[in-house]
């Protein structure tokens, strides 16, 4: 496998060096470690894996073409394993609007724990990124830039499914995934459509979206008599709202979402705080203060009320060394999550990230008592060529 990796890493780079000989090409090389202090018996323990990041353009005249291919391989969990065009596009402006046709990344959102309103892409769910993990959505886009605001329409002709790790590996439910089930009678290929307004006012931040289409966060049922776990991506339609609030050290941020869902109305939203400390201790450290509360109606929710804190720290040194801590609680004290998320650069070509995930739960049932053995902590080398 790693000799058949490296073959596919050497033609890669060689094929998008010749093609954007005269653009601009990098490419980054991943090395992660992952321990699961907390595994069960008969899970892994830990795993290993090499994931290769491209990111190149050229330009064409007025074009542009625009290209991100990920490849990771793992050397246990099948399920991270990857060959992805998460970016993959032409661009270019016809009269005022800017056209993209090919697969696109796009972020929509506010808030730090959540983003209920980024429908655009499908997650790597597999690869535990959070929501820098995103596959690429073949997509049309139009966006058209005016004084008064930023107008983005969106059609996506084709879906992916959200990816999962295998049932011995983490995070998972311990059982097999069945082939997905949808309400649209096209599956895979039914048409969703996607549109954002977006503006600043004064020191306010505004969009509002508009979506139909098929849900990319599926409900997981068991089924099979408790032997395997089925996904079911229902239709939405949806109406998002975002704001946020720049003050001098103050950010005031909302995420509301509301809509139906398998033809059942929902209501979504996530209200934060955010204020900083600058000059910490006299340095040049810089201390953000976190607070957000989560609300959410779907079925696919974790809990209906979650409650966030956290602490942002960034250094604001050479070396880009940045930590992020957050703890989250549901409204019945059942179910908490701590993460760690910590980078710095190690030179001119290289950097580390460090980060710890850890769950608890009073209730097996519960969302996060199905990821008691899923605690992890990880440790990333990032190479930039």
């Amino acid at each position: 496998m790693k000799i058949i990796f490296g073959v596919l890493v050497f033609i890669g780079v060689m094929l998008a060096q010749l093609v954007v000989a005269d653009g601009n090409f990098n490419t980054k090389l991943i090395a992660e470690f992952r321990s699961y202090p907390n595994s069960n018996p008969g899970t892994i323990d830990s795993g290993q894996s090499l994931e290769l990041n491209i990111d190149a353009y050229k330009d064409f005249g007025t074009a542009r073409g625009v290209i991100e291919l990920v490849a990771r391989i793992d050397d246990q969990d099948s399920g991270r394993r990857i060959l992805d065009a998460r970016q993959a596009y032409i661009g270019g402006e016809i009269g005022g609007f800017e056209i993209y046709v090919g697969n696109r990344q796009e972020f929509w959102g506010k808030a730090e724990s959540t983003n209920i309103v980024d429908v655009v892409n499908q997650r790597d769910g597999a690869a535990d990124q959070g929501g820098a993990g995103k596959l690429g959505a073949p997509s049309l886009s139009v966006e058209r830039y005016t004084e008064y605001g930023d107008l983005q329409v969106w059609y996506m002709p084709n879906f992916q499914e959200l990816t999962f790790n295998d049932s011995n590996a983490h995070p998972s439910g311990g059982l097999p995934i069945k082939p997905a089930r949808y309400q649209r009678s096209e599956g895979k290929n039914a048409d969703d459509l996607a549109f954002r307004f977006s503006s600043v006012v004064d020191d306010w931040d505004l969009a509002g979206s508009l979506f139909y289409g098929t849900v990319r966060n599926p409900i997981l049922s068991v089924v099979d008599i408790g032997t395997a776990l089925e996904p079911y991506y229902p239709k939405q339609k949806s109406l998002g709202l975002e704001a946020q609030y720049t003050g001098d050290a103050t950010l005031l941020k909302w995420e509301s979402l509301h809509g139906s869902q398998d033809n059942k109305n929902f209501f979504a939203a996530v209200a934060g705080l955010e204020y900083t400390l600058y000059g910490l201790l006299d340095q040049v450290w810089d201390l953000g203060l976190l607070v957000e509360a989560q609300h959410d109606e779907r079925p696919q929710a974790a809990a209906k009320r979650i409650y966030v804190a956290g602490l942002r720290l960034t250094l604001n040194d050479a070396k880009d060394t940045s930590l992020l801590f957050l703890t989250s609680q549901d409204e019945d004290w059942d179910q908490s999550l701590i993460s760690f998320e910590a980078s710095r650069r190690l030179n001119s070509w290289s950097s580390i990230d460090v980060g710890a995930k850890f769950f608890d739960a009073k209730t097996p049932t519960s969302a996060f008592g199905s990821l008691d053995d899923d605690d992890t902590i990880s440790i990333k080398l990032n190479m930039f060529f």
